[in-house]
């Protein structure tokens, strides 16, 4: 994803080096706020937390990020050695691989949005998406008959749970990118982790994908801005909103800035599991939900979808909202 919710700092802070580095102000109730920053999954992960202490805000920043670094560890499509790596090495051959909690828990949430969405969000995209970033390196649009042969290679149908953590992935050259969910799962764990250490008011962002905690002190909410008027190419502060929000998470969607484009069109990184084509509408969808696993999962599912999709699903999420503009690209 690449247009991403932004939350605002008052105060002035730092750019940090991974779980070391951090800036802090003292409020009246003891609380101080502290920043950190890490790289990780392609994008940095900033956690803004209010703490009693410097100790009780570093150890909950270093084991937030140490979750992190093993989640990434284990569900990234880029690493051989990864745990989906060799879960996606095992597709066909009849086999049930045992798998991490985490793991686990992930694609059986990724199930479960795929069934809601209708298959606009699926974890088996993976042959896909690695059809499309060989094109956009390329600079080409890939071959229908690849794209067909890909697409056969999709089906969240085809991914089996078992007793024991067991793992069957039943087609040969099944693949599985959790791109379009793993951010906001990673950002609920470090909000998760910040709350276990005794601290509530917290903010987790992994790239634009943002678990919330309690309010910061003194305020009703934390302040995240969001697309407001979002015609392309407009870049006055009056196309941005502040809402004031806490307990949630919210992320925004969109298809502006990663795209190939070939005769004039235009081609979303994000690809639909079931087309197997880039998108080539322009989409801009912003998602606040009770946890950032949520946000993140459908701000991919309704991109995928579009406005008449998303206006068409019979059984739409509760506890949701959706800020929704779409034109042709």
């Amino acid at each position: 994803m690449d247009i991403r919710v932004r939350f605002l700092i008052c105060l002035p802070c730092w750019v940090l080096l991974p779980g070391t580095a951090f800036s802090w102000t003292v409020y009246p109730d003891t609380l101080r706020r502290f920043e950190f920053a890490h790289p990780q999954m392609g994008t940095t992960f900033r956690l803004v937390m209010y703490a009693n202490s410097e100790n009780q805000a570093h150890k909950a920043a270093n084991q937030a990020f140490a979750a992190v670094d093993c989640m990434n560890a284990s569900m990234s499509d880029y690493l051989p050695e990864s745990e989906l790596s060799r879960l996606c090495n095992a597709a066909g051959s009849g086999q049930s691989i045992r798998v991490s909690y985490d793991l686990w828990q992930i694609l059986k949430l990724s199930k479960g949005f795929s069934r809601q969405t209708n298959g606009a969000f699926d974890a088996t995209v993976g042959p896909l998406t690695r059809l499309w970033r060989r094109a956009r390196n390329l600079k080409e649009l890939p071959d229908s008959m690849r794209i067909e042969a890909a697409r056969q290679l999709v089906g969240f149908q085809n991914m089996v749970f078992k007793k024991g953590k067991k793992i069957a992935l039943n087609t040969v050259g099944m693949r599985l990118d959790l791109g379009g969910i793993a951010q906001g799962f990673a950002a609920d764990r470090c909000l998760k982790i910040l709350r276990k250490n005794g601290i509530h008011r917290a903010l987790a962002d992994a790239g634009g994908d943002i678990a919330l905690g309690d309010a910061p002190p003194g305020k009703s909410g934390w302040a995240i801005e969001i697309p407001a008027d979002q015609n392309e190419g407009a870049t006055s502060s009056r196309t941005l909103t502040t809402l004031r929000l806490t307990n949630c998470g919210i992320t925004t969607s969109g298809a502006t800035y990663r795209y190939l484009e070939v005769d004039g069109r235009r081609y979303s990184h994000i690809v639909d599991p079931r087309s197997g084509w880039g998108l080539t509408h322009h989409i801009l969808v912003t998602i606040q939900a009770p946890n950032a696993t949520k946000a993140d999962a459908w701000a991919t599912a309704i991109s995928v979808l579009g406005q008449t999709g998303w206006q068409k699903l019979t059984r739409k999420p509760k506890k949701m909202k959706v800020w929704l503009t779409e034109t042709k690209l």
